[in-house]
This record gives structure tokens, sequence and C-alpha cells, in this order.
């Protein structure tokens, strides 16, 4: 089922398929939902899988000026009480969408289940990372959003394309040309200004994996890795194969690892 849902002033473009217990797809910077296509169909054999279009993204409405992602973490939670969704969920996000999905879970702890972060570092933007996503803004800024994604979209992969990865590049090609560039610029805003999950995370009681690929351009993966194995709960799954989309790299390996978890 799909549908526009408000939520604290958000218009939120939502799909929902299967059955069970509920869990929630939270995709990158510059994708949308449509990324999550073929996890979402694993997943719903067994669970309620709710994906949404972040603010400025896909479908769903442009963020306001001031967007963050611990106010937004409330827009999620109201959404869950309009979809029907009591108690607790699994939570999934991708880079931006684990930023979000840490938001939530500082926000409302009793409501996880579980948490996935594919590619998402937990504590908040260095330096380094801030000045390139100003160097992106400025792209954006300046009208030069194709040339940027040009440069930043093959990046997010492994560094030898394999032809199946050529698609995948030009998928999300698509995707990102559906993000206003008010979007991408509150959403780089945000990044720039998230929170530094890692202790809150160590002393949580919920389970929790983290998915790192070991050629992540994006991220350091030796740094995801490092603050995965001080958190004492976390199972840490290291794709030797992948870049920065390693769900969609080596989705056999991540689902081998996944689903049980999940169970």
């Amino acid at each position: 089922m799909e549908q526009i849902i408000e939520s604290e002033g958000y218009n939120i473009f939502v799909k929902t398929q299967g059955e069970g217990p509920p869990v929630l797809l939270l995709h990158s910077y510059l994708g949308s939902l449509n990324l999550f296509d073929d996890l979402a169909n694993e997943l719903s054999k067994n669970r309620t899988v709710i994906r949404i279009d972040l603010p400025g993204h896909g479908d769903s409405s442009t963020p306001p000026s001031d967007y963050r992602f611990d106010a937004f973490a409330g827009a999620i939670a109201e959404l869950l009480q309009k979809l029907n969704i009591a108690g607790k969920i699994a939570l999934i996000g991708h880079s931006m969408g684990g930023y979000i999905a840490m938001a939530f879970a500082d926000r409302f702890p009793e409501r996880i289940e579980s948490l996935i972060l594919i590619h998402s570092p937990i504590r908040s933007a260095d330096d380094l990372s801030i000045k390139s996503r100003n160097r992106e803004a400025t792209l954006l800024r300046n009208g030069k959003k194709d040339l940027l994604l040009q440069v930043t979209i093959p990046s997010n992969f492994a560094p030898e394309l394999k032809p199946e990865t050529e698609g995948l590049v030009a998928l999300i090609h698509q995707t990102a040309r559906q993000v206003t560039t008010d979007g991408a610029l509150r959403s780089i805003e945000a990044m720039n200004h998230r929170c530094n999950s890692l202790k809150t995370l160590q002393n949580e009681k919920y389970p929790i994996l983290i998915i790192i690929g070991k050629h992540d351009n994006v991220y350091s993966p030796e740094t995801q890795l490092e603050d995965a194995l001080s958190i004492p709960r976390a199972e840490v799954l290291l794709l030797g194969d992948s870049g920065h989309m390693g769900f969609m790299e080596e989705p056999e390996i991540v689902l081998s690892s996944l689903l049980p978890f999940l169970s």
C-alpha cells in the first residue's frame, strides 16, 4: 500500500507491505525507498515492512530550514501511530537513514526491538566530513547538481565495478534526480549537525547489527569498525567486496546475516 501521510508538518510518502512484526527501512542521502525494493520483498515474507521517502527525497515534501534528525524522529513516531504500529519495531538505516534511526532510538528507546546500521557512522560528523559535505552544498547552490552526481555516485561502490553494479549506479542517479535542491541542502545541514550516538548505543540493551563495507569511500571503514567493536551488544558484518552500498553490492551475504538476526 502506498500513501502520503502528514506528520508534524511533513508530507511523508509511505509504502507498506507484508504481515508480521514491523520493520522500518530508512534510506540514504540522495536515495529513496525504491533502493530497498529487493530487501523489502525478502523481509515482507515474515514482516510488516514500512518504507518512507525521507524529507526532500522521492515523493516526500521538502523539510524546513531548521531540519534536524532528532526533531524528525518525532514525526516518525507520529507516523507510526497513524499507521497503527504500536509496540516495538526493528529499525534498518542506511547511511543518512542510520543517523535518523539512531536519533529515533535515542528519543524512543522503548520502541526499539533491534537496530541495524548499514554504512552509517555512529559518531557526530568530523571536520573532514563536514568540509566534504559543504563542498557538495556549494556545487548544489551553483546549479551543478548533475556534475556532483557524476562524480559522487560511482564512488559509492567498490572500485571494480561489476556489470550488475552499473545498473545500480543508474538507479541511484534516478533517485538522486528526484531530490530537490533545498531538500539536499537541508539534509547536508542535518548530517553536519548529527549527534554522537556512541555512548548511547554502548549502554542500550536491544540487539544491534552494524554492517560495514571494506571499500567504503564515503566514510572510513576503519573508524566504523573501531566504534562498532566498542559496543558490547553489537554484531558486526564486514563486507569484503562492498563500498557504501553493501545491501545492493552483496545482497545475499547481507540477507544471510540480517534474516537470522531479525528472527
